[in-house]
């Protein structure tokens, strides 16, 4: 009998269960036709619920999903919050979690700051008609604490969407950029990111290389605010809150209108048609200034429906390859459809060949249209053969079609040559050749232009093939590279036979130690051996690195990558260098400091910030030289051999006798740092006492007169300004321990961007490049340890290549003085 009952009594339970699970289910079926948001919460994972998106906080991970409501897209955010820099994940016990109304959640957790203490408030809040989810962080300090910084990030990987800003356009490479929203599309579902409290941060950063499959990441970052600012506006009332917002579009058209609208600008409707194509094209508008505003995918039937900034007054359509259509005048609102025709344009063959020489020249070519012609885009900012409106000529020559228009065709082949360039229009169905040859007018005996911090595959971070960059390094104008991928040995032997470009470029094999767990920095090492084990990049310290690095050949090259880079790469800044005392651990082992990044080419005072940490250790005694190199990871943005450093080596270990180049001369050259680094001008200094001369990287006597020669050259398109001879100061008491003092200064005449091949002899072109050459005088101080000399120049060098903000600098290594 008992077991009787307890089987009734099992029956009934499940029947009890069954019937809430079935209630439980026509409740959400019933809910789900609802438009207003509603909260779903299981465990440690909240959930916000509206008409075109799904919003998944997972509190325990800080990790915010976001799914379109078909599942056809979807997008993984990681939110972390900023103190004074360092970034912390924004996890929260699932308890510090509640439901505040039908479309909001909200959590509350402890910040430690040391011996103080914070309170900091995440909401999230999804408006109910536009599924728009704003993210909002607000801190609450202890009164008397001292003053912090905080800022709220959020990181996503873009997962093969095309990232676009707008106002600046399509991005390849996003390092360090400010914009008030960006647009990630994959063509089903965009999503854009946006703040209304004033531009993002927008960058791009590695992943941790332990992570199987790992991709670079998408880091956007709300304002930085500061304690003080904080606490006028908790006394006027409101208290500062710092935000992040997202939006799931329903289709790439439909994104842009409530975009615009949500950052206060006035939108008007625009219906086209795109003709011409059976291919699905997108349409893209620019502003008066030329300025990107959208790009939207037509429908199937090549139509579009877009509301549209009124500001966006020029509009074309585009293939993924080069076909365009021809620019149209649109103005927002009017009533009737814009047209758009892709039809095939004609062609550009252009022969490239060396002005003196008339053999065919490996060069890279820029198309850029005129008098309202769109820029053509040849393919992927990372592609050599086509990079946007750039392309590298391994053979000298190229065909490719064209719509039709009016471009400006320039050939350049780095900073040592001229840049040929002539005016063309292409007529539908018509071919137009030219010929461009440049020349190399800028003499070098004896000097290696070096790029050593370049990227290819097998880096995570670059999708540029070897072969595609080691002819983007050829087409530059390099001697010498380095392939520095990250914790792989890279080798440049087999591209460069494939290419048939061994005597174009000699190269060594390295490796990039870029370390995690701890993070500590990345750190140059070559030449390496192919195959061998790298250095201990995880779990380990600067001082093993460094030892493992030279243990099997004490030659090499041990180098610091850019050493003030942000996001927690730059080694200066995770040690916390101080350039006042010069210490930090292992700094003082390392052989070369790479004082000039590409990544920092548009912001000169990054370099100088740099400068003045390597003036510090100089001044200190630490004997360690300077390096420029690209770290290039495409090829349309960040162009590699931009900057570089020049090693200065005998005519016959340069190659200038017709042998090959010596790469054990080149090594060790820069090691003792018998070079230069320059972004444009090509830099000579000499100095002696009277019976010796010394060159950078070699010594002099202290405290005596010394004469010398300094020699400044530039290519025509290249900018001079200014020279100066500068020495630093042994640190005392009472001066910045990066003293230095000038020794001689002279302004340099400024000449107009030169984009003509040159006329008259190579000879009299050669003297035409020279800008500056003086004997010098001087008489450094009694406590003067080094001397070396800057060029800069003003005009920035865009105007002869796209895409490159450059100031042109260039600088020596020390000539000690001892």
């Amino acid at each position: 009998m008992e077991r009787e009952a307890a089987s009734r009594r099992d029956l009934f339970g499940i029947a009890i269960v069954a019937a809430l699970v079935a209630l439980a289910l026509a409740f959400g079926a019933q809910r789900g036709r609802r438009t207003l948001a509603v909260v779903a919460r299981t465990a440690d994972v909240t959930a916000l619920s509206g008409t075109a998106a799904l919003y998944t906080l997972s509190p325990t991970a800080g990790r915010l999903e976001v799914v379109a409501r078909d599942e056809r897209s979807r997008l993984d955010v990681e939110m972390s919050l900023v103190v004074d820099g360092v970034e912390r994940p924004l996890a929260m016990r699932r308890g510090d979690v509640h439901v505040k109304d039908k479309s909001t959640l909200v959590g509350e957790f402890p910040i430690e700051l040391g011996d103080e203490r914070a309170t900091g408030t995440l909401e999230l809040r999804m408006d109910p008609v536009t599924d728009l989810l704003t993210a909002t962080l607000g801190v609450a300090h202890e009164a008397g604490s001292s003053d912090h910084t905080y800022a709220l990030r959020f990181s996503l990987a873009p997962e093969g969407r095309t990232v676009y800003v707008p106002g600046v356009g399509e991005i390849g490479d996003v390092a360090n950029m400010q914009a008030r929203s960006v647009v990630l599309d994959d063509e089903i579902h965009p999503f854009a990111l946006l703040s209304g409290q004033g531009p993002l941060s927008i960058t791009e950063v590695e992943p941790d290389t332990n992570q199987p499959g790992a991709r670079p990441r998408l880091v956007v970052s709300a304002r930085t605010e500061t304690a003080p600012e904080r606490a006028r506006g908790a006394a006027a009332g409101k208290p500062a809150r710092l935000d992040i917002a997202i939006l799931v579009g329903g289709s790439s058209q439909a994104l842009w209108g409530r975009l615009y609208q949500l950052s206060r600008v006035k939108v008007a409707k625009v219906t086209g048609v795109v003709t011409g194509t059976r291919e699905r094209a997108h349409v893209i508008a620019l502003d008066e200034d030329g300025h990107p505003r959208i790009r939207a995918l037509v429908d199937p039937d090549g139509r579009f429906t877009i509301d549209a900034p009124t500001i966006a007054r020029q509009w074309f359509a585009a293939l993924e390859a080069v076909h365009t259509s021809a620019p149209v005048r649109f103005v927002p609102g009017t009533p009737w459809d814009l047209k758009l025709d892709v039809s095939a344009g004609g062609e550009l063959h252009v022969k490239v060949t060396d002005g003196d020489t008339g053999q065919p020249l490996v060069a890279r070519l820029i198309v850029k249209g005129i008098e309202g012609t769109i820029d053509p885009s040849f393919g992927p900012d990372y592609r050599a053969s086509g990079a946007g409106p750039l392309m590298d000529i391994l053979e000298g020559e190229v065909k490719t079609p064209l719509p039709a228009g009016k471009y400006r065709v320039a050939a350049t082949k780095g900073i040592e040559w001229s840049i040929d360039s002539q005016i063309v229009e292409i007529a539908s169905g018509h071919t137009k050749a030219i010929e461009l040859s440049p020349r190399h007018v800028v003499p070098t005996p004896g000097m290696i232009g070096c790029d050593l911090h370049v990227h290819a595959r097998p880096s995570f971070d670059s999708p540029v093939t070897p072969e595609d960059r080691v002819l983007s390094l050829v087409s530059a104008g390099v001697d010498f590279a380095v392939p520095t991928e990250h914790n792989m040995v890279g080798d440049y032997g087999p591209p460069l036979e494939v290419l048939r470009l061994g005597k174009h470029l000699a190269h060594v094999p390295g490796v990039e130690v870029t370390t995690y767990n701890p993070r500590f920095g990345h750190f140059g090492v070559f030449p390496y051996t192919v195959g061998a084990a790298v250095p201990p990049y995880k779990g380990t310290t600067v001082n093993a690195v460094i030892a493992a690095a030279r243990r099997s050949d004490p030659s090499r090259v041990v180098q610091v990558n850019h050493p003030r880079m942000a996001q927690n790469i730059g080694h200066f800044n995770i040690v916390n260098f101080d350039p006042k005392s010069a210490r930090a651990p292992g700094i003082a082992a390392f052989d070369t400091i790479e004082v000039y990044n590409g990544y920092e080419l548009s912001k000169r005072e990054l370099t100088e910030r740099v400068m003045e940490d390597w003036f510090s250790l100089l001044n200190f005694g630490k004997r360690m030289a300077a390096t420029g190199s690209s770290d290039s990871h495409r090829i349309q943005y960040q162009w590699a051999g931009y900057p570089r450093t020049y090693a200065l080596v005998d005519s016959r270990a340069a190659g200038d006798t017709g042998a090959p180049i010596d790469t054990k001369e080149v090594v060790a050259a820069l090691k003792k740092g018998r070079s230069f680094v320059s972004s444009g001008p090509i830099l000579e200094l000499e100095l002696s006492d009277g019976g010796r001369v010394a060159r950078p990287g070699e010594e002099l006597p202290r405290g005596v007169p010394l004469g010398g020669k300094l020699r400044v050259r530039a290519a025509p398109w290249i900018d001079v300004t200014s020279v100066e001879v500068i020495a630093g100061i042994q640190p005392s008491p009472g001066t910045p321990s990066s003293a230095t003092v000038s020794l001689f200064k002279s302004p340099v005449v400024s000449r107009p961007t030169d984009m003509a091949k040159g006329a008259g002899t190579l000879g009299e072109l050669e003297a035409r490049t020279l800008r500056f050459e003086s004997e010098l005088a001087v008489r450094p101080p009694e406590n003067a340890r080094w001397v070396i000399a800057i060029v800069r120049g003003e005009r920035l060098m865009d105007d002869a290549l796209p895409f490159m903000p450059i100031q042109p600098l260039a600088f020596t290594n020390p000539i000690y003085l001892k």
